[in-house]
């Protein structure tokens, strides 16, 4: 997944589908791939003769980025080469949000009002488009029916958005959602879409369209429009772009530009993770690095580069096909949960990778916010670690065990292959361990590796495969009522893994008791309504029960976002700060003076 995506993966699949071929799925290899896998240190790369570009040398702060800044885009519905780390500097999020404090820290979003389905929102005064026009309620409508017309997650909470006046949006919501829960849908969220320029007719086309032809022509036109340069709303703005060098500065204009302490945002292309890795340990030019970084590479940084690490909320998990004869089988999948053993697969794996203590979907297993949801008990809720379980469950199934294979009650041998994209370098290397795993059990298991666009098209796309691996939170919200709602009713979920809508789980605390028909939706729609915090817990723990019982997907790995800051060059908050904890530092920081050029 990417760093600081604003969609989720049921989007950039729906976005696949549409596109279809190559486009597709070098868009989806963008999105996937934490890392290329791992190989020889690689060349340094710098923007300058001297080697050094960052901090004190030229008051800017550089950072890398994926695409070759002439080859990049500023688009963000379109497939591929988004200038996605300049976007974030160039347009202006909705909202802020620290995951440790659960503050909601305002931006665009300056005011709020909620009552029963109607939120209405007070605009941030002083904001204007780079062209100097203003930015108005009209262009939030906008961003809202755009989104909404791909099928973003918001038109699932959210019906309609309409300007009271230039500064006042409303929307009106599809239920009585309590104030965090709907402002947290719009976290993650920049408004990148100025309705005075292309996007304005775009959403119009939107509205008018009456057809699902029609609107997938839109959807077209919009992912063919790839401007070369931004019209920005954000602290900093277009300079240039060379083969090497994105160049941002400051716009004065801006009402952050007093709080940011450099002139210059440097996006620095790099054609590997090794060029990347050797240039911050040789003070080459960056300042900062985000992302999967292997430990072996983290140990050769200098002492004065400082790591921060924030649980993600998500990470690997084997994804299961509800229709397939054998893992569509409920205690079929609760034997694989005992066979798979997630402590070792972290143990082998690097320290930003922690196990899914319990298969639960909610919180984080790296600080224990999962045990806080839950309320604190959570012993009744299965960890699933034992393989003579796992020949239990198999065996009431009518499977047996011969010569240390597993054979199907029609006499098969059971066998399982597990089609995994290449390019995904740790979820490959997940894969194969599971793979091993469930070989080593007696279910004989392999993993296949095949390009991305195998994967979306002969695989993901049309359900076609018995397990793959997946991610447990495609939410992107570190919230129960989104990991839950993405884990048990995504369309992801529901379609591509054909989970049923009213899915069966045994009585709360009674594992082996009778499975019964749980009303998800309900429990969810109240959960995200209900302002009594008992009730929360309640439903939380019910919802999560049906997660670790019934394995609509086995979570197994959460991951650590690390962040690696030059503190040679700057002056950065300490390690321990909590300000880590919004995403993502090099965007937030620098809108609040949190960070400066050392002199």
């Amino acid at each position: 997944m990417p760093d600081g995506s604003s969609h989720d993966w049921q989007s950039a699949r729906r976005r696949f589908l549409k596109m279809g071929g190559v486009a597709g799925a070098a868009a989806l290899a963008g999105c996937s791939s934490e890392t290329p896998s791992e190989g020889g240190a690689g060349s340094t790369t710098s923007t300058s003769g001297d080697g050094g570009s960052g901090g004190s040398g030229d008051n800017s702060l550089t950072i890398p980025g994926r695409y070759i800044p002439t080859n990049m885009q500023w688009n963000s519905y379109a497939p591929s080469h988004y200038a996605v780390v300049g976007g974030r500097a160039v347009y202006d999020p909705f909202i802020f949000y620290n995951q440790k404090t659960d503050e909601l820290i305002p931006y665009l979003f300056q005011d709020w009002t909620l009552e029963g389905k109607t939120l209405t929102v007070t605009i941030r005064d002083g904001v204007t488009w780079h062209d100097g026009e203003p930015v108005t309620a009209e262009d939030f409508v906008t961003k809202f029916t755009i989104d909404k017309g791909f099928g973003y997650e918001v038109g699932n909470y959210i019906e309609s958005a309409t300007a009271v006046d230039e500064k006042t949006v409303e929307y009106a919501l599809a239920d009585a959602y309590r104030a965090k829960t709907i402002l947290l849908v719009f976290n993650g969220t920049w408004l990148d879409t100025p309705t005075h320029q292309k996007f304005g007719e775009f959403a119009q086309r939107f509205r008018d369209a009456s057809t699902k032809e029609e609107k997938q022509k839109v959807q077209g036109d919009i992912q063919n429009y790839q401007p070369s340069e931004p019209v920005g709303c954000g602290p900093f703005e277009f300079d240039s772009a060379n083969q090497q060098t994105l160049t941002l500065t400051t716009y004065a204009d801006h009402p952050d530009a007093s709080n940011v302490k450099f002139d210059t945002y440097e996006v620095v292309y790099f054609a590997s993770s090794q060029q990347k890795w050797a240039n911050m340990k040789n003070d080459a030019g960056i300042d900062v690095l985000n992302g999967f970084t292997p430990r072996r590479i983290v140990k050769t940084f200098p002492d004065y580069v400082r790591e921060y690490q924030v649980p993600r909320y998500n990470g690997y998990a084997l994804a299961f096909n509800h229709s397939d004869e054998d893992f569509g089988k409920r205690n079929v999948r609760r034997a694989v949960a005992n066979v798979i053993d997630q402590n070792k697969m972290a143990n082998l794996a690097d320290p930003t990778k922690h196990p899914v203590t319990a298969p639960a979907g909610v919180g984080s297993f790296v600080t224990g916010t999962w045990e806080e949801n839950l309320g604190g008990d959570v012993s009744s809720y299965d960890t699933y670690t034992n393989t003579e379980k796992a020949a239990e469950l198999l065996r009431s199934e009518g499977y047996t065990k011969q010569g240390g294979k597993w054979y199907k009650p029609n006499g098969d041998q059971l066998t399982v292959e597990i089609p995994t994209p290449s390019g995904w370098s740790d979820v490959a290397s997940f894969t194969t361990t599971v793979a091993q795993m469930l070989s080593d059990f007696g279910i004989e298991a392999q993993k296949r590796g095949v390009e991305n666009t195998t994967f979306f098209g002969q695989y993901w796309g049309p359900s076609n495969f018995q397990m793959v691996p997946w991610f447990w939170n495609n939410s992107g919200k570190t919230k129960p009522f989104f990991s839950l709602s993405w884990i048990l009713t995504s369309n992801t979920v529901m379609s591509t893994l054909g989970y049923d809508e009213k899915p069966k789980a045994p009585p709360m605390g009674n594992p082996d008791g009778e499975p019964q028909e749980v009303d998800v939706q309900s429990k969810l729609r109240e959960l995200g309504t209900t302002s009594d915090q008992q009730r929360v817990t309640e439903l939380t723990r019910e919802l999560a029960w049906v997660v670790n019982q019934d394995l609509p997907m086995l979570p197994l790995i959460e991951k650590v976002r690390p962040s690696f800051w030059n503190t040679n060059e700057w002056d950065v908050p300490p390690k321990d700060t909590d300000k880590k904890f919004v995403n993502w530092c090099n965007y937030y920081w620098p809108r609040f003076g949190y960070v400066t050029p050392k002199q």
